[in-house]
């Protein structure tokens, strides 16, 4: 029997992260839309993250006089990503780039200000990259303007009013005209912050707190602490979902289709034993409830799943009660990253996620993580994750997470390396380092090393030796901050059967997805863009537009 249902709606979105692009795309078309959190917090996983969103052939990139089309994006996606399974098909890929327009068009529609960041493509030099980029961001958001509902916010660790470059910048120092004109723009930021009572968010919460304001004036509800428990079809069809509220079972009817924008299984102990062994729930970034809820559900009504053995990788440590991320540190001169034989093999200044695939595949290997070898230079001049410099915790140190040596020798005792295989590897970088070119990895080679490098080190940014006692030591593995395999949907975001056949009234985004990027990540707010954009081709497909 059809149940009794407690609550209608057009468009039913499961997730407030990237999501609630889709909610307001919805409710701009005139349907009727709710929003379901499992948590206790708007905002997802993006709350957590840079808060960019990598848009080919957007207007800021022309503003900024920087040619781009939609012909060279389509170029840059196939160059980059290859051939990577039904996630990422021709139609997809259009799809991306088409829904960034109207992504664009979203944000503005709703007064919020985007801007270009200048953050480097990753593969800028494959065909159709730019140099200088296609990612931008959202403005720093005053929260008191949000009122009560501040409260309502996913807290975020990093507290510094800065955009994500502004932060790969300030943790180089002011060793550079450029940083020293950011650590002084930013500086000012927080003054002006402090004189006047802002309390400013940037980053994922400034993107997050723009959307959810512009809900808030939109009148879309969202129900907090309401996590999915299962999806109703009816005749093969996802007519709606029961979700559980204050201890009771809730019925919701959705007559145009259901969204799962729920995130991934990345604290899922269980799926990722079972795909991603060893990397597992302690290595993580993602939020606590990233438990993949959606995507078994989707599984039991007989969606395909592709991608389950990827996340997005970054290379990561684990200082007491805590993970911690290495985005531009392993980019900056003076550190090296070894294997657990002490012996050099990445280029450690290229793409986080690319870098973490083959961290990961090095570890099941040998059967045990690698190593950060950082010389003194490094710790005097550089932050450290978002430790600053000379400020080493005296915990780090105490708990064994850091080792700290006065020669390679004894750093190799304390690694459990052989000392002749890591002195031989530590010379032969040296060596390199001294004449600029790494004939090994080719670090410093590409525009995307090259961003993270420091310019005072000659001849190579990002090359610097190993001689200067004091020499550390970090344990290091590939960490992530999500997972990026999941339900297979088409440019509609649909969720498909394995014969490719779209469940009716069901879609998916975001990490529930598998990633139309494949096994690549091209570029800062990939992750982010891809959940937005997609999310909003859902709604837009609800609405019977781009059927």
């Amino acid at each position: 029997m059809p149940p009794t249902w407690d609550h209608r709606c057009d468009v039913l979105v499961v997730g407030a992260g990237g999501g609630m692009a889709a909610a307001l795309e919805a409710r701009d078309r005139g349907l009727d839309v709710l929003v379901v959190e499992k948590s206790a917090w708007v905002g997802g996983a993006t709350a957590y993250s840079g808060g960019t969103l990598w848009l080919l052939d957007n207007p800021f990139l022309k503003a900024a006089g920087v040619d781009d089309s939609r012909e060279k994006a389509r170029r840059h996606l196939d160059a980059v990503i290859g051939e990577a399974g039904p996630a990422s098909t021709p139609a997809r890929r259009d799809a991306y780039i088409d829904g960034g327009h109207d992504l664009v068009a979203l944000m503005a529609r709703h007064a919020i200000p985007l801007a270009h960041s200048g953050w480097a493509d990753y593969y800028a030099e494959r065909e159709g990259g730019i140099p200088e980029g296609r990612t931008v961001h959202a403005l720093p958001f005053d929260a008191r303007r949000l009122g009560e509902a501040r409260a309502e916010l996913r807290p975020a660790p990093i507290v510094v009013p800065a955009n994500s470059v502004e932060v790969a910048v300030l943790a180089l120092g002011p060793r550079t005209p450029k940083a020293a004109m950011t650590w002084l723009r930013v500086g000012l930021r927080t003054l002006r912050a402090r004189l006047s009572g802002a309390i400013l968010l940037t980053r994922g919460q400034a993107l997050i707190a723009r959307i959810f304001e512009a809900l808030l004036r939109q009148g879309v509800p969202i129900w907090r602490e309401t996590p999915l428990v299962e999806l109703v079809s009816e005749d093969g069809a996802v007519v709606g979902a029961r979700v559980r509220r204050d201890g009771k079972l809730v019925s919701i009817r959705a007559e145009r289709g259901v969204l799962l924008s729920a995130g991934g299984f990345a604290r899922d102990a269980e799926m990722r034993r079972e795909h991603q062994a060893p990397a597992g729930v302690d290595w993580t970034m993602a939020p606590a409830d990233d438990t993949g809820d959606a995507i078994r559900l989707g599984q039991a009504l007989g969606a395909a799943t592709d991608l389950l053995d990827e996340a997005w990788w970054v290379p990561g440590t684990s200082p007491p009660g805590s993970a911690m991320l290495h985005v531009w540190d392993r980019c900056f001169p003076h550190t090296i990253m070894v294997d657990a034989n002490g012996e050099r093999f990445v280029n450690e200044a290229d793409p986080y996620m690319a870098v973490g695939q083959i961290m990961l595949a090095r570890q099941r290997a040998l059967g045990r993580p690698g190593w950060m070898i950082l010389e003194s230079r490094h710790r005097d001049r550089y932050a450290f994750g978002m430790t600053p410099p000379r400020l080493t915790p005296k915990a780090w140190f105490e708990s064994g997470y850091m080792k700290k040596a006065d020669s390679l020798e004894a750093l190799a005792r304390l690694c459990d390396f052989d000392a002749q295989t890591f002195r031989a590897t530590i010379e032969r970088f040296n060596g390199m380092a001294r004449s600029g070119r790494d004939s090994d990895f080719h670090r410093g080679e590409t525009v995307y090393n090259r961003f993270y490098g420091d310019g005072r080190s000659r001849p190579n940014p990002n090359l610097g030796a190993i001689e200067k006692p004091p020499f550390y030591a970090v344990s290091a593995h590939p960490g992530d901050v999500g997972t990026a395999g999941g339900l297979v949907t088409d440019e509609h975001a649909r969720v498909l059967t394995p014969a490719g056949m779209p469940i009716p009234g069901l879609y998916a985004a975001g990490n529930t997805s598998a990633s139309v990027f494949g096994r690549t990540y091209p570029g800062a707010g990939a992750s982010i863009g891809a959940s937005m954009v997609f999310s909003l081709r859902a709604a837009q497909h609800m609405a019977g537009v781009n059927r």
